[in-house]
């Protein structure tokens, strides 16, 4: 059961997809009935479809996996009914909207494009898959509570990592553990003047009745934004930088910003709709040039610091909470994290190329010299690198290694807590599956 996990997670990923090729014309039967729900012949064959579109192979049995991926989903959904779990029209309108937007950001926002493929208006799209994506989020609430009731004591981790043979324990890859400061230059006031009289000049127009959003796609400089005609869609508080949030959230429905600054240039904003915390906007950004001398500036800035800290004035981590511009590593030193795994140490494989070839030359407690640095959404800053820790490739083990054994057990826990639940659901919800080619691979479904 165990290997079909990962398809549950994919599958779900699947219901937009699934409904666009309802379109099509088959020959529909019911193949699986779970509680009151049904599954369809075409539940499985859309899901299928885009599994193998999206590059998944099948050995042969991926058919009859995406149907006991199906199968489960509907017992979770029949026990989330069960608990009366409940999703709110908020939440659903919210992930239908982040469904649509990224459909539409894969076609670079042409909605003649989208109308072409799915056979029909964005509008019947997202009406059409509301209900789909209802019963997703309730699987996945239910899911998630499930899972939560697991946990871990530090007996049971040192019991889990006991069982591994030593022989099966196998190498983790080397790791390091490094800090940065982070210096943005500058920008020029010629480009701040000039990027306040473009939004301005925006607003004016908007005033005298233009499109906010044909507005957008002909005056922002956001990547994406003029396909997009400047929408955001739907988000809450804590998803933007807090500059931007602190205007949208004191707008009404319909108004329009004056230019304001944040760390990615100048941005007017129109609030489009307003559900409790989550709001729709709209904006347009004008990005901003570095001054002539901003990276001398920059530059100089950070040999300042590290005269400080050779100097004993400072340690690195307070520089870092003192003077970094970036704002997702200063508060706890300038630490950075695996993107992935959000853990300290990270493999020297998920480093980009710039920052594996920097940290390869040094030793632990090392600083670099001043280097330029363009951060992953594009932006080009100066930095400082230190590194803290280098781990090279060894064996697991309790003491060095608690963190990755710990997550190791509580999933392996999960997963067989949730096996167990399963087994008892079988006995408690009726299942009839119907003579199908995956009959043999599902006969432990059936009695």
């Amino acid at each position: 059961m165990k290997k079909f996990t990962h398809y549950v997670l994919t599958v779900l990923l699947a219901v937009c997809f699934s409904q666009s090729l309802q379109a099509q014309e088959v020959v529909d039967r019911i193949v699986a009935i779970v509680g009151e729900e049904i599954i369809l012949t075409s539940d499985i064959d859309n899901q299928y479809n885009y599994l193998i579109i999206n590059g998944e192979k099948d050995d042969g049995s991926l058919h009859c996996r995406v149907m006991e991926s199906l199968i489960v989903n509907k017992l979770l959904l029949n026990k989330a009914e069960q608990d009366s779990i409940e999703v709110t029209e908020e939440q659903v309108t919210g992930e239908v909207d982040r469904r649509v937007q990224f459909f539409l950001n894969q076609m670079k926002g042409n909605v003649q494009e989208f109308e072409r493929i799915y056979g029909k208006s964005v509008a019947q799209f997202r009406e059409d898959i509301k209900e789909d994506i209802k019963d997703e989020l309730l699987v996945e609430q239910q899911r998630g509570i499930l899972f939560r009731e697991s946990t871990i004591t530090p007996k049971e981790v040192k019991e889990f990592y006991e069982s591994i043979p030593i022989d099966s324990l196998g190498l983790l890859p080397a790791e390091v553990q490094i800090n940065h400061i982070v210096i943005t230059p500058p920008f020029s006031e010629a480009s701040e003047k000039r990027a306040v009289e473009m939004l301005e000049k925006a607003i004016n127009e908007a005033n005298d009745g233009a499109d906010f959003g044909s507005l957008a796609s002909k005056y922002t400089m956001e990547p994406g934004g003029k396909e997009r005609k400047g929408s955001l869609s739907w988000f809450g508080r804590g998803q933007m930088v807090p500059e931007f949030e602190e205007v949208v959230y004191q707008m009404r429905v319909g108004d329009i910003s004056e230019p304001f600054k944040t760390e990615f240039g100048y941005h007017v904003v129109k609030l489009n709709d307003k559900r409790g915390e989550r709001v729709n906007a709209s904006h347009i950004l004008r990005r901003l040039s570095v001054s002539a001398d901003g990276d001398s500036i920059a530059m100089d800035s950070l040999r300042k610091i590290l005269d400080l800290i050779s100097l004993d004035s400072m340690t690195f981590e307070q520089a870092a909470i003192r003077y970094s511009s970036d704002r997702y590593s200063k508060h706890c030193g300038g630490c950075i994290s695996n993107p992935k795994t959000q853990e300290l140490r990270i493999p020297l494989d998920a480093l980009d190329a710039d920052t594996y070839f920097k940290i390869d030359a040094m030793k632990e407690g090392d600083i670099s010299e001043p280097v330029e640095y363009i951060q992953p959404d594009g932006s080009r800053v100066f930095r400082v690198i230190q590194l803290k820790n280098k781990i090279p490739p060894h064996k697991p083990n309790l003491k060095d290694d608690y963190q990755k054994i710990m997550k190791a057990a509580l999933q392996a826990k999960q997963a067989e807590k949730f096996e167990e639940w399963l087994e008892s659901a079988k006995k408690n919800i009726y299942i009839d599956i119907k003579p199908t080619e995956c009959q043999n691979a599902l006969k432990n479904w059936v009695e």
